[in-house]
C-alpha cells in the first residue's frame, strides 16, 4: 500500500494519543486561563487605585483642616493687630494733644496779674 507506512503497535498509538491529548489540554487550559489572569490583574490594579484614592482623600481632608486652622489663626492675629493699631493711634492722638497743650502753655504770654 504505502511504502512509508510504519506498522505501530496499538500500545504505542495509545501512548502517543495520550501524550498529544494531554499537551493539547494544557495548551487549551493556558489559552482559556489567560483571560482570567487578565481579569485578576485588572481587579488588583483597580484595588490599588481605590487604595490610592482613599489615601489621597484622607490627605486632602487633613490638609483642609490644617488650612482652616491657619485661616483661623490668621484672622485672630489680624483682629488683634487691628485692635492694637486702633489703640496705638488713639494713644498717639492723645499724646499729640497733650504735647500741643504743653506747647501752648509754654508759648503763652505770662499774665502778671495771674498769681502763682
Amino acid at each position: 500500500m504505502y511504502p512509508f507506512a510504519v506498522h505501530l503497535d496499538p500500545a504505542w498509538i495509545a501512548l502517543i494519543g495520550t501524550l498529544c491529548g494531554g499537551i493539547g489540554l494544557k495548551i487549551l487550559e493556558h489559552w482559556l486561563g489567560r483571560s482570567k489572569v487578565k481579569m485578576d490583574e485588572a481587579s488588583k490594579f483597580r484595588e490599588e487605585l481605590r487604595t490610592e484614592i482613599t489615601a489621597g482623600r484622607e490627605e486632602i481632608k487633613a490638609l483642609e483642616s490644617e488650612v482652616d486652622k491657619w485661616k483661623q489663626e490668621y484672622y485672630d492675629l489680624r483682629d488683634k493687630y487691628m485692635a492694637l493699631n486702633v489703640e496705638y493711634l488713639s494713644a498717639l492722638e492723645k499724646i499729640k494733644k497733650e504735647a500741643q497743650n504743653a506747647q501752648s502753655k509754654v508759648t503763652a504770654p505770662i499774665d502778671p496779674t495771674e498769681s502763682v
